[in-house]
C-alpha cells in the first residue's frame, strides 16, 4: 500500500472523518453519508455482500484494500483487526478515490490524457 494512501487514512482518522467497523459503516451507508467504503482484502464474501446490499446500488463507492484486517487495523494504529472503513468527507473521498482507482488507458498504456494532449500538440502553458 502506497505511502499517500496509508497518510490520507490517517489524515481522515484524526480528523474524524472515518468511521470503523461493520455495524457504524453499514449505518453510514443506508443513510447515504458514506462517500467511501473501504474494504481489507481478507473480508469475508458474505460481509461483502451485506455491504453491497446497503450501498443499494451504489457499488462505485466500495473499494477493496491490498491489505488483510490485521495490516488495516496496523495501519490506523488499532491493536485489533479492522475489515472495513468508511469515509465522510467528499474530499478525503475523492483523494483516497484517486489513489485506489488506476489512470485510464489506451492500448499503448499511454494514459487517455497524454494521448488527447498529443492529439492537439503541444499543451497550451497559459
Amino acid at each position: 500500500m502506497n505511502n499517500k494512501l496509508t497518510g490520507l487514512l490517517g489524515m481522515s482518522r484524526r480528523a474524524g472523518k472515518l468511521t470503523a467497523g461493520f455495524d457504524a459503516v453499514e449505518r453510514l451507508l443506508k443513510s447515504g453519508k458514506a462517500d467511501v467504503v473501504l474494504m481489507a482484502s481478507d473480508l469475508s464474501a458474505k460481509t461483502e455482500k451485506e455491504l453491497r446490499f446497503a450501498a443499494k446500488g451504489r457499488d462505485d463507492r466500495l473499494f477493496s484494500l491490498p491489505l488483510d484486517k490485521m495490516e488495516l487495523g496496523k495501519v490506523l494504529g488499532f491493536e485489533k483487526p479492522l475489515g472495513v472503513l468508511a469515509l465522510s468527507d467528499k474530499g478525503f473521498a475523492a483523494a483516497i478515490r484517486k489513489q485506489l482507482t488506476p489512470p485510464d488507458t489506451d492500448a499503448d498504456n499511454t494514459s487517455v490524457r497524454d494521448a488527447d494532449q498529443m492529439q492537439e500538440g503541444m499543451p497550451n502553458d497559459d
